[in-house]
């Protein structure tokens, strides 16, 4: 009877948990990718960031990208809030509620146009999930991109939202090019 009734608790934390749990629906290395290029950005201590509809309201984006947490293997990083028109080099593009047929390239070349979300929020029926695109960008060329889904998050310091910006991150800027480690088929282009 204990195992049981442990074996119930166990599944309703591991329900209540996954509840607010983020989900990363796809993410892509583009050949260009190498964590020295990352590490080449990030040389001066922070690494600019285009913010696209920030669901967090307007004049907020500092706030938010404050509380995004860089991958370990970076040195100490800001993200600085930047415009598209004044990106250049290396930088991040979130998209907030982006339009469904955007990808990295959209992303990195024209990141106003790849939202959904208007001034008075996100698309009608979204209201209650968070989704995002993030890609980053050398110039207007991606270099990777990932797209999440999630539960709104309240506010920018929102515990499972840090979480999950945490693993986004690290799946959008790995330490590692799993790409050339195993580059098979290379007359096919797969490298």
């Amino acid at each position: 009877m204990k195992t049981l009734i442990g074996c119930v608790a166990a599944a309703i934390l591991l329900i209540v948990q996954s509840a607010n749990a983020a989900t990363i629906t796809r993410d892509e290395l583009h050949p260009f990718y190498d964590p020295d290029l990352v590490r080449y950005v990030a040389a001066n201590g922070s690494i600019p960031a285009v913010i696209i509809a920030n669901p967090f309201g307007a004049g907020q984006d500092q706030a938010l990208l404050t509380t995004l947490p860089m991958p370990g293997y970076l040195p100490p990083t800001t993200l600085l809030p930047t415009t598209a028109r004044d990106s250049d080099d290396g930088h991040l593009v979130l998209i907030f509620d982006p339009v469904t047929a955007s990808n990295g390239h959209a992303a990195c070349a024209a990141p106003d146009r790849q939202t959904t979300a208007t001034n008075a929020g996100p698309k009608a029926g979204n209201a209650n999930i968070l989704r995002l695109q993030i890609a980053f960008c050398y110039d207007a060329e991606v270099v990777s991109e990932a797209f999440m889904e999630m539960r709104r998050p309240k506010a920018p310091g929102d515990r499972d939202f840090s979480i999950a910006m945490a693993q986004l991150l690290s799946v959008l800027l790995p330490s590692q090019n799993t790409r050339s480690a195993k580059c098979q088929g290379s007359m096919m282009g797969n490298c």
